[in-house]
């Protein structure tokens, strides 16, 4: 599969990947600066829907036939079924970031946070080496996935800044910083691995990707989405996510 849009890209990918992780320290700022974070997150999550939505039909879907016709369609079937089920097992770790009775309790919060925090770190290194593997595919690819994933991240820093134990600073810093640079470091391990890596593998990557992305839209955005009450709100940031997708594809 050719790659798209790889002039003048040297050192972007990385830029790209350490953006993407950028957003857990926007979650944490919003916890400290506002008192009413479910606007906020509500929005984050209907933008971050509508855009990969958009990137995988528009984008990623014709690349994954594009490399089905290279490698097989039972290879690109099982790359983006891996992806689905890669991301399955991570989240199976991640806790649930809703505010209730059984999670309120101060220690079990610090608790909660700290295995989130960890969770965030192993998944977001993950999603790094995605955002660098669409980027080595595509610039506007990897971009536009790398502002999905951050608005989706959004909660979770929210999640890590509200459960964190504030007279321990030295500790929060390390938290924050561990999980804000997760996604860089997914970065870099990617790209010290691209000089084997050819392009029926950049394909395979790319499927894997699109299979990620099927996880986070469908069976992580869109519940959360629908449960939310505020349609106004939903349909604004729905909005403002395609707009931002379509004003890419403009600009590309």
């Amino acid at each position: 599969m050719p790659a798209k849009e790889r002039r003048g890209s040297k050192g972007m990918e990385l830029l790209i990947t350490f953006a993407a992780g950028l957003s857990i320290l926007i979650g944490a700022a919003f916890i400290r600066l506002s008192k009413n974070t479910e606007p906020v997150e509500n929005l984050s999550m209907a933008m971050a829907l509508a855009a990969l939505l958009a990137l995988l039909f528009l984008d990623l879907l014709p690349d994954v036939r594009e490399t089905a016709e290279g490698i097989g369609w039972a290879f690109a079937i099982a790359a983006v079924a891996g992806g689905v089920v890669l991301l399955k097992l991570l989240d199976h770790f991640v806790p649930d970031h809703e505010d209730n009775e059984s999670n309120h309790d101060s220690e079990n919060a610090v608790h909660i946070g700290l295995i989130a925090a960890l969770a965030v770190v192993l998944h977001n290194i993950v999603e790094g080496m995605t955002v660098y593997s669409l980027s080595m595919n595509s610039l506007r690819e990897g971009a536009i996935f790398a502002v999905g994933i951050a608005l989706h991240n959004i909660p979770m820093g929210m999640l890590i800044e509200s459960t964190m134990e504030l007279d321990k600073p030295r500790e929060h810093v390390l938290v924050l910083s561990a999980v804000t640079l997760s996604t860089l470091l997914g970065g870099i391990v990617m790209q010290m691995v691209k000089t084997h890596v050819n392009e029926a593998v950049t394909g395979v990557l790319v499927c894997a990707a699109a299979g990620m992305i099927i996880y986070i839209t469908f069976l992580e955005l869109l519940p959360h989405v629908l449960r939310t009450r505020d349609v106004p709100l939903n349909i604004t940031g729905a909005l403002l996510g395609f707009l931002l997708v379509l004003a890419s594809s403009m600009l590309g």
